[in-house]
């Protein structure tokens, strides 16, 4: 499997860009890169975490809370098909 389905699966699982650069043996750097590319590919959103976890798509399986936590992603399931 490449390094962006390895991404994109480890977004699905819910995972960092720290957890996958570990995972996949890449720098952190690199990952968000990565991310950012899938992002602007339409396949990953990011999750805007600056409101209120009740409010959130995440909200009730998200291990992240308070201010400071890492940017989420979701892969949008409609246009990784």
């Amino acid at each position: 499997m490449d390094k962006e389905n390895r991404i994109l699966n480890g977004l699905q699982t819910g995972k960092t860009p720290d957890e996958l650069a570990d995972e996949l043996d890449m720098r952190k750097q690199t990952i968000i890169a990565m991310v950012e590319l899938l992002v602007h590919q339409g396949l990953v959103k990011e999750i805007d975490c600056s409101s209120t976890c009740e409010s959130c798509i995440m909200g009730k399986s998200c291990a992240s809370s308070g201010a400071g936590r890492e940017k989420l992603y979701i892969v949008d399931e409609e246009k990784e098909e």
